[in-house]
């Protein structure tokens, strides 16, 4: 069967919304399904039943899913483990702090876990703010194997690329899922010399003043406006 692209785009139309943040994102869903209908090994999903680009009833799966991963919320996560006591017992003998500044470095610690583990969203909500009008496409809901961005060249040929917070922040198995495709990546900062990798972004990046001060405003208004929505 044949790639119906009004097919997809009917069946995405009834999950969007008014909303100007998800102008676009019915294009970007349609070529999603385009480059799985290309490349069906691409297609990340744990049951035996595989969800069909060609099917209208799979489409709206596919649709749901993705709508979900974009409007999802990437504030930082509540701690939701209770640090090990003997934390505080080793700081204290090997380095001197009293209990009451361990006390206060656990909640920071958590906190800055938390942080930490949402950094890498942020930064791909912040390429697609800035991409989605550009011919890139946000793989949001997880759904497609080791790929976070699409795109295609000026020969039409698909451009399949993994972004990454750190150069550290995967380790040999994850890596090794890109040995003989053409995945590309992408990482936003070193994580032993410091400094950040904006000047090394693929070359149909480029040129959109993406950039680390960007990626801070972006950040902050999205962190601001997401705590007003969620009453933090």
């Amino acid at each position: 069967m044949s790639f119906d692209e009004e097919l997809v785009k009917k069946t995405v139309a009834e999950f969007l919304t008014d909303n100007p943040k998800e102008q676009g994102l019915d294009v970007a869903f349609i070529e999603i399904c385009r480059f799985l209908y290309d490349n069906p090994d691409r297609l990340s999903w744990r049951s035996r039943n595989k969800p069909s680009v060609t099917d209208q009833n799979d489409l709206k799966v596919l649709a749901e899913k993705f709508l979900n991963g974009f409007r999802k919320s990437d504030f930082p996560a509540e701690p939701g483990t209770i640090p090990d006591e003997m934390i505080s017992i080793v700081m204290q003998q090997a380095y001197g702090y009293s209990a009451e500044q361990c006390e206060k470095i656990k909640v920071e610690h958590q906190h800055s876990m938390c942080a930490e583990n949402c950094v890498g969203a942020l930064l791909e909500r912040y390429l697609d703010s800035v991409l989605r009008k550009q011919g890139w496409h946000w793989c949001c809901g997880d759904f497609i194997k080791a790929i976070d961005f699409i795109s295609k060249d000026k020969n039409g040929k698909w451009l399949v690329l993994q972004i990454k917070n750190r150069d550290n922040t995967e380790n040999s198995s994850s890596s090794a899922i890109r040995n003989g495709t053409e995945i590309q990546k992408w990482f936003r900062s070193f994580s032993k010399k410091g400094g950040t990798n904006w000047d090394n972004l693929p070359e149909l990046m480029q040129g959109y003043n993406l950039s680390e001060s960007g990626f801070v405003a972006f950040v902050e208004k999205y962190l601001k406006e997401e705590k007003a929505r969620l009453n933090k």
